[in-house]
């Protein structure tokens, strides 16, 4: 089986809960390991004890750095119980730098994928922030074995003409993942059914006026 080690930023991301989900139906064994938005460490994410590496709050990206830097100073310690992955997959910049980090610290050469699900508006600045972080990334992705990115604009708009990333490109889209309702209905199956009234939430980085009309519409559809 392969053993995946996955850094992410924000172990209580849903999103992240849905690549778990993907690398474990994969047939992957995954260590889940990444920073919180909560105040207090993550019990499970899909039947997976997360490592706690500590907080970080939304947009402040020095208290991010710093966070960043401590972990790195501990993530030896904290991973040492793990067996030796096959591979490293870094769930955006910091993280990218922690896998460096504990490649290091683990005594091992681990093949890192870098995945970049987003591009952060600093990155694309054209002065010293901007250049300073496309630099930065350009040297902690300089081996890294696979990019994985969500959309062919960001390939086309970023990373191609910035030369950022020398590495294979895999396009993996944010779109339906059918193990997702092999779970619900499994859920249901053994909870029984659930009744209405059903709730459908509009939230996130993808409101726009096309999302709210597709499930406005969909709720007309049902008949209450």
């Amino acid at each position: 089986m392969l053993h995946v080690l996955y850094l992410v930023h924000d172990v209580s991301d849903p999103a992240v809960r849905r690549r778990v989900q993907m690398l474990k139906a994969g047939g992957a064994g995954v260590t889940l390991a990444g920073f919180r938005r909560t105040t207090s460490p993550v019990a499970e994410i899909e039947g997976i004890r997360p490592v706690d590496l500590g907080a970080t709050r939304d947009g402040r990206f020095a208290q991010r750095l710093g966070a960043v830097a401590k972990a790195a100073m501990s993530i030896g310690a904290k991973l040492g119980a793990m067996p030796r992955p096959d591979l490293i997959v870094a769930r955006n910049l910091e993280m990218l730098a922690l896998a460096r980090r504990a490649n290091a610290a683990l005594g091992a050469n681990v093949p890192i994928v870098y995945e970049c699900l987003d591009i952060h508006r600093l990155v694309l600045r054209d002065d010293f922030v901007g250049r300073t972080l496309r630099g930065a990334e350009r040297r902690l992705a300089r081996d890294v074995k696979l990019l994985v990115t969500s959309s062919p604009a960001f390939i086309a708009n970023y990373f191609e003409p910035f030369g950022q990333i020398g590495a294979p490109v895999e396009l993996i889209e944010n779109k339906y993942f059918e193990a997702a309702s092999v779970v619900a209905a499994q859920s249901f199956e053994d909870d029984g059914p659930a009744t209405p009234p059903w709730r459908i939430g509009w939230f996130g980085a993808l409101r726009c006026r096309r999302s709210l009309k597709l499930l406005a519409d969909f709720t007309r559809r049902q008949a209450g």
